[in-house]
């Protein structure tokens, strides 16, 4: 940036990118007539007659001392209107990258450049994990949950359908209903009696002395569980409001970053547009010449 600031005048004195570019234009058109006055050039003059000694023809005029004299004046022109064309040329593309360069800097850029740290977004933290809730618990009580869970698995298993002893009062059920079977015919029929060796009443108190137990067992754990659950989600609306908080703070604080940033671009490129090429005073004689041709026209 520093090295193209070299072309512009920043008290606003010099020439718009416009007023340029017509100066340059100028500057060619004079060096194409310059050009094209010297290839024309003859250092003699032509003139031809008909052998029976008429009067001659001049076909061309050479150039005269004072046109020859003023040809280092015109190569002169021509050399230092390519430097103008040069220097103009260089000062627009100039300018315009200081437009794209101040259009396009990021938003990276600009925190750097004025010494602004920019915050990483915030992100969703940890939330309390079962195995976490009771590992921060006492010895006791986590062993009482696992006895706990350990019990409710087991009277579960027993007095449910497809547990042994639940099975097992079933089928006592059924043979007591129907307590002889017979398989077989004729001589070789077998028949299956089938004798409770317990009372019935001592099976149905157990079965239902251990759902009882079961029921109480499940109840407490389920009532640590819930604990365990409450805290579960404590944790999460905690985290929860945590990062919504951090997330809105960091929103608010971007989105006035970036407001100065959208307006540091605007302020720069309104700056850059104003700049205005100077002319430096080696090529100050020859602008004037071509200015002239301007105004002349």
């Amino acid at each position: 940036m520093k090295k193209d600031m070299i072309f512009f005048d920043t008290d606003g004195k010099g020439l718009t990118s416009t007023s340029a570019n017509h100066v340059a234009n100028l500057a060619k058109e004079m060096i194409s007539e310059i050009e094209t006055t010297l290839n024309e050039m003859t250092l003699y003059s032509t003139s031809v007659t008909l052998i029976s000694g008429k009067e001659p023809n001049i076909l061309n005029h050479g150039a005269d001392d004072k046109e020859v004299e003023r040809v280092p004046e015109l190569l002169r022109l021509i050399a230092e209107s390519k430097s103008l064309i040069a220097w103009l040329r260089e000062a627009i593309k100039a300018k315009e990258r200081l437009l794209d360069e101040a259009s396009s800097q990021s938003l990276e850029e600009y925190a750097r450049e004025q010494g602004i740290e920019l915050e990483e977004a915030p992100v969703r933290g940890h939330t309390l994990t079962e195995d976490e809730y009771f590992a921060g618990k006492s010895a006791d009580e986590r062993c009482r949950y696992y006895s706990l869970e350990a019990l409710a698995a087991t009277l579960g298993k027993a007095i449910h359908p497809g547990g042994e002893f639940a099975d097992a009062r079933k089928q006592l059920q059924a043979k007591a209903k129907k307590p002889h079977e017979v398989e077989g015919k004729g001589r070789d029929t077998l028949i299956y009696t089938y004798r409770p060796t317990v009372d019935q009443q001592v099976v149905e108190d157990v079965y239902f002395s251990i759902q009882a137990r079961y029921r109480d067992v499940q109840s407490r754990l389920n009532a640590m569980k819930h604990e365990c659950k409450k805290a579960i989600e404590e944790s999460a609306i905690n985290e929860s409001t945590r990062y919504s908080r951090e997330l809105s703070e960091w929103t608010a604080n971007m989105q006035l970053i970036q407001a100065r940033h959208a307006e540091h671009i605007n302020k720069r490129s309104r700056y850059i547009a104003s700049l205005r090429i100077l002319i430096p005073e080696s090529l100050r004689r020859i602008y004037d010449t071509v200015s002239q041709l301007g105004k002349d026209n």
